[in-house]
């Protein structure tokens, strides 16, 4: 099978070090077989390229998302609002090599559309976006030019079996796979057995903002526990902080592996989104026992996680805390669960490629043209 130009258009920084669950996907997606990948916006400081990897900052129209609040940054990039030319061309020069480009997201499609006559495209749909703006001003705009995005796709690649059920009866796309998010394998190094160090992971998002909030209401009534918050969520701003509750912030990933080893508990209080939740799969990775809410286990319906997540409401999450660790043979034996859980999902999802798929799919679209 001959070697496809793929290109990948994204945005907000996707350079690692990595600032959020998004920029993981977007690297990880093609396993080093990306031609390019080209971002914009968000906290995008300079314009930089690094090997495979472009980012061109838009400090304009990042500062016009923030004055209009209400996710208006993605809005923003879609409309082309502030949006610098020398970007505009490079991404035209790009598409006009490009065998194959995938939007990972909705909002570039609006800009190039015009260009992607003859070109395979694929939508990485990390999310249903119109779902996460229900009641947000935009959301009527973003369901439309993400319909548009899904029917003109050769490929949709979607996250969660939910997700994907849900474009196939909204937007009937013709060409639609379940591709979940997973990270690296790693040894299992759980030494929390004796610990009272709880963890959440997160990146400056609405969900992950509202999930440290909940944390640190929490941290007050539990005095006996440290908490620690990995991730640049903590660029939030959060004022009357706890005194056992550390913001650790981007850290590498040795450190975080060494926080995750020696923690007992990971937490998963989220409320809100769609998607797999990937710091889930993280926790899993590393045999972290999990407290979760409901919604936080979304991706992960096909698997039994009796005996290795507890599913909670909101209230139970602290007798849940207490109650695991005060019966520490229980939770050594769920960190031993949550390892197996590990093996059971990298043995159905590691088997497939996003790259072997997408050849596959481009060489059956090419000889149709």
């Amino acid at each position: 099978m001959a070697t496809i130009k793929i290109l990948q258009l994204s945005h907000g920084k996707i350079i690692p070090d990595y600032i959020s669950a998004y920029a993981m996907r977007v690297n990880h997606l093609l396993e080093g077989n990306s031609w390019k990948i080209c971002s914009v916006g968000g906290l995008i400081l300079h314009d930089v390229k690094e090997n495979k990897l472009e980012e061109y900052r838009s400090l304009l129209s990042t500062t016009y998302s923030v004055l209009k609040g209400n996710r208006s940054l993605e809005i923003a990039i879609s409309k082309g609002i502030l949006l610098r030319k020398k970007y505009i061309n490079s991404v035209r020069a790009l598409i006009s090599e490009a065998d194959a480009i995938i939007f990972e997201g909705p909002w570039e499609y609006p800009l190039f559309e015009k260009l992607l006559e003859n070109k395979f495209v694929v939508y990485d749909a990390h999310n249903v976006e119109s779902l996460l703006r229900t009641g947000n001003k935009y959301h009527d705009y973003t369901e439309e030019i993400e319909g548009k995005l899904v029917q003109r796709s050769n490929l949709l690649i979607s996250v969660s079996e939910n997700d994907l059920k849900y474009f196939k009866e909204k937007f009937n796309p013709g060409n639609a796979i379940l591709l979940t998010h997973l990270l690296k394998n790693v040894k299992y190094q759980w030494n929390g057995e004796d610990s009272r160090d709880i963890i959440f992971i997160g990146s400056i998002y609405g969900p992950n903002i509202e999930a440290v909030e909940f944390i640190l209401s929490l941290a007050r009534t539990m005095p006996d526990f440290q908490f620690h918050i990995i991730g640049n969520v903590n660029t939030h701003g959060f004022p009357h902080k706890p005194g056992n509750v550390q913001f650790h912030g981007l850290i590498q990933d040795a450190e975080k592996d060494n926080l995750f080893g020696n923690s007992c508990i990971a937490l998963n209080p989220i409320f809100t989104g769609g998607g797999r939740n990937v710091k889930m799969i993280d926790y899993i990775m590393h045999g972290l026992p999990v407290i979760s809410t409901e919604i936080g286990i979304r991706g992960l319906s096909q698997y039994d996680l009796s005996g290795a997540v507890a599913v909670e409401k909101p209230e139970h999450f602290k007798e849940t805390i207490l109650k695991l660790t005060g019966n520490r043979d229980k939770l050594k034996s769920m960190s031993e669960n949550t390892f197996k859980l590990k093996e059971k999902i990298l043995a159905t999802e590691s088997s497939f490629t996003a790259y072997d798929i997408i050849s596959k799919e481009y060489e059956k679209w090419k000889s149709g043209h």
